[in-house]
């Protein structure tokens, strides 16, 4: 009988309640440009207070190796102290500080701008207190209004 509430619990926790809960991976599509995204995105970042750290260019790494890929950018940003204090709730959340938005370009020329749902860092990392969860919350709904608003 456990198994089997434990089997319900787990589906309606990954299969959310509608809109991105659920998703692992959050897809937003934007109608500008991957330049002008890219530009959109670290200035609403910076307007939901996080820092950007850098913005890491994959497709100069590539065609400096020879690879041929699509325009892709990882831009890295952070909070220090949501980063710190998401770190004291599990040190294992040091693998996801900083956070990371890849803005990328489709051969078809679509930009799309994804991350990684920062609810599953609770799951992967284990996290059940409340002020942690809450914390998680709180930096979902400023990520994903950075990202709204820079799509704009």
């Amino acid at each position: 009988m456990r198994g089997l509430i434990f089997a319900v619990l787990s589906f309606f926790l990954l299969a959310g309640c509608g809109g991105n809960k659920g998703e692992f991976i959050i897809q937003n599509t934007s109608k500008k440009g991957l330049e002008e995204t890219t530009v959109a995105l670290k200035k609403a970042l910076q307007n939901q207070d996080f820092t950007v750290l850098d913005t890491i260019e994959h497709k100069k790494i590539a065609d400096e190796n020879k690879i041929t890929i699509q325009p892709q950018k990882i831009i890295t940003f952070t909070e220090p102290k949501v980063a710190s204090t998401l770190i004291a709730c599990n040190p294992n959340m040091g693998v996801e500080v900083p956070f990371k938005i890849v803005v990328w370009q489709s051969y078809e020329g679509k930009v799309s701008v994804e991350y990684i749902n920062p609810e599953y860092w609770s799951l992967t990392h284990n996290i059940k207190d409340k002020n942690c969860l809450n914390l998680i919350n709180q930096t979902s709904i400023a990520i994903k209004k950075a990202v709204d608003n820079s799509l704009k």
